[in-house]
């Protein structure tokens, strides 16, 4: 199964000034354009453009940083990213709430979750699914519920019984 393209980048960054408050700064000098008085910002190029959210870590469903991996992109710069285990946690937390479940992005986020489920099983990774809490562990019970694919779960934790 091939990931669908993505609609917008998500940036995660500690709450306070020395974090969003510098994600905001970086936003409002180019390339970036904020979109009329809101909070949403975009890069445009060519014609087209790619929306940039700035989420606080920690905030509704989003994991803290410590649970991202540190990436080293420079001499004065540091990049957080999920590991696929991490944004398989953050999409079954967000498939936690009914109306995203059937709202306007349950298709995309039915592919992400797949997409990221199936890449995880191909390169023979486990995740720990029995250990989940919180909205992740709802939204993985309401997935299997619904899909009825208790099995293919299985194969990122055997122990896993739903």
């Amino acid at each position: 199964m091939t990931a669908r393209t993505t609609a917008d980048i998500d940036i995660s960054v500690p709450n306070g000034q020395v974090g969003y408050g510098t994600l905001l700064d970086i936003f409002n000098k180019g390339p970036f354009i904020q979109y009329k008085d809101n909070r949403y910002f975009y890069v445009h190029s060519s014609g087209n453009f790619v929306e940039v959210d700035g989420i606080i870590a920690g905030w509704q469903n989003f994991p803290k940083l410590t649970e991202a991996k540190i990436i080293k992109a420079g001499p004065q710069m540091q990049l957080n990213f999920l590991e696929p285990a991490g944004l398989l946690r953050l999409k079954l937390a967000s498939w936690a709430s009914p109306t995203r479940r059937t709202g306007p992005k349950r298709n995309g986020d039915m592919s992400d979750t797949t997409s990221i489920r199936d890449l995880l099983i191909d390169n023979n990774r486990r995740v720990s699914l029995k250990g989940l809490d919180g909205d992740a562990a709802v939204g993985l019970k309401a997935w299997v519920k619904e899909f009825r694919d208790l099995n293919k779960w299985q194969l990122l934790d055997p122990s896993y019984k739903g």
